[in-house]
């Protein structure tokens, strides 16, 4: 068995036969690698709602789906460089022009709702870090309590539909899969770590694959951060995003050389997509939030192109904070949080702040200093509203019963988990915002 040993990987749940067979690896006298001491140390961990890491007989005969994100993934970049991989999987199956995030166009919301089908305001993700009223508590994507801490989420996400029908799962990263949800995590699953190198979790993922039917993950989440990252050094059209889309381009022929190697690449569905787009911004697009009005009474939630403002004092004093920032802001506009447009879908929760502004493109509201702009002039930023062109993201997918060379029109986040699930033979978490049947009946064969 090969071991990593800078991966967190963990079972959930290993059935009692499980270590009966790695007791008998140790009476062959073949010895045992740190990750199989860790699957034994496991062995007798108590059963929770979920596959413990067996397929329901009705499942083996299903594809495998493998998600991937490549984060900040551009949808005008399939067009704009030189990505002969991306081609070779455009020319396998089906390209939406591209996919429209939900609001706001930020990694772990869009993530989440990916993966649940419901849009931030529902499943409470709202911004990568954010203030909870109710809970009297800061959620944040660098804090480890919180990221594991299943209470912050709601909904229901494709891994959790699969371990509560019967299905393996499995994730190498991916927003909300180091959390138990609902009591349940992914059968396999990793603490987040940049440093794995993408060879690594490419690999991983193919190593999966190859597990026998009894055990192979039919849902696998796979994540790359190389875009985002780029995008947040330099300008969007620089050449050091074009380095970083093309390496996620190799990435992927490796990914699709591994699968087609597989004796089961026939039953292999791959979905590759991204949370957001990009656009450039400036050390001159920066409005500072205390140059506007008096910050006394006010408590972020979250800032940037979207910014999410606890206010005390009562209604009226959220009024006043909406009316003077509109009176001053020449390239944003404050709303109560019941005034938001509906499109937006975050009236609902309270961790959107009472007041929230909505930044044009390119400029961003800042509730403390940000030393980026003393840096270099000009560098790529995200989490404007969906309607801005350059927060459009990517949809692709091929495998079995699925169109092959076909453009599809735009496609909505929310609607990737109803069709994760048809393809899956999955029943969908009730209440979700995600229309069954909506991309299916462009991407599936008839």
């Amino acid at each position: 068995m090969l071991w990593f040993p800078y991966m967190n990987i963990r079972r959930l749940r290993v059935r009692r036969f499980t270590a009966l067979a790695l007791l008998c690896a140790i009476a062959a006298g073949g010895g045992l690698s740190p990750l199989e001491h860790q699957a034994l140390a496991q062995a007798a961990a108590p059963v929770s709602a979920g596959s413990g890491g067996i397929n329901h007989p009705g499942h083996l005969a299903k594809p495998s789906l493998v998600l991937v994100s490549f984060d900040g993934f551009r949808a005008d970049y399939l067009d704009r460089l030189s990505l002969p991989n991306f081609r070779r999987m455009m020319a396998r199956g089906v390209r939406a022009q591209a996919l429209r995030p939900v609001f706001p166009a930020i990694t772990f919301p869009n993530h989440y709702s990916l993966v649940t089908g419901l849009y931030a305001g529902h499943h409470g993700i709202v911004e990568n870090s954010f203030f909870d009223p109710v809970r009297n508590e800061a959620y944040s994507f660098r804090d480890q309590a919180t990221v594991a801490d299943g209470t912050w989420y709601g909904g229901e996400p494709i891994w959790v539909t699969a371990e509560r029908q019967g299905m393996v799962s499995a994730c190498f990263f991916w927003p909300g899969s180091e959390a138990a949800i609902k009591g349940v995590r992914p059968t396999h699953w990793n603490k987040y770590d940049g440093t794995v190198s993408n060879a690594t979790r490419v690999d991983r993922v193919v190593e999966w694959l190859r597990q026998p039917e009894a055990t192979r993950p039919h849902v696998i989440t796979l994540y790359f951060s190389d875009i985002d990252s780029a995008s947040h050094r330099g300008p969007v059209d620089g050449p050091d995003v074009a380095q970083a889309v093309q390496a996620m381009d190799t990435a992927l022929g490796s990914l699709l050389d591994g699968i087609d190697a597989l004796p089961n690449r026939e039953r292999v569905i791959l979905l590759l997509t991204s949370d957001h787009g990009m656009a450039n911004t400036s050390a001159t697009q920066i409005v500072q939030l205390d140059s506007l009005v008096n910050t006394s009474n006010i408590r972020p939630s979250f800032d940037g192109p979207v910014a999410g403002l606890h206010v005390s004092g009562g209604a009226g004093s959220a009024q006043r904070v909406r009316d003077e920032l509109n009176a001053k802001l020449t390239n944003g506009r404050a709303y109560l949080r019941q005034e938001l447009p509906e499109r937006y879908h975050l009236r609902e929760t309270p961790r959107a702040g009472d007041v929230i502004v909505v930044m044009e493109e390119g400029w961003i509201l800042a509730t403390s200093i940000i030393n980026r702009g003393l840096i270099q002039n000009t560098w790529g930023a995200h989490g404007w509203a969906p309607e801005v062109a350059s927060m459009r993201a990517i949809f692709l997918i091929s495998g079995p019963g699925i169109r092959k060379g076909v453009t599809i029109p735009e496609v909505e986040n929310v609607d990737v988990y109803p069709l994760m699930t048809e393809l899956l033979g999955l029943k969908s978490a009730v209440g979700i915002d995600g229309r069954p049947g909506r991309i299916g009946k462009l991407v599936r064969e008839r």
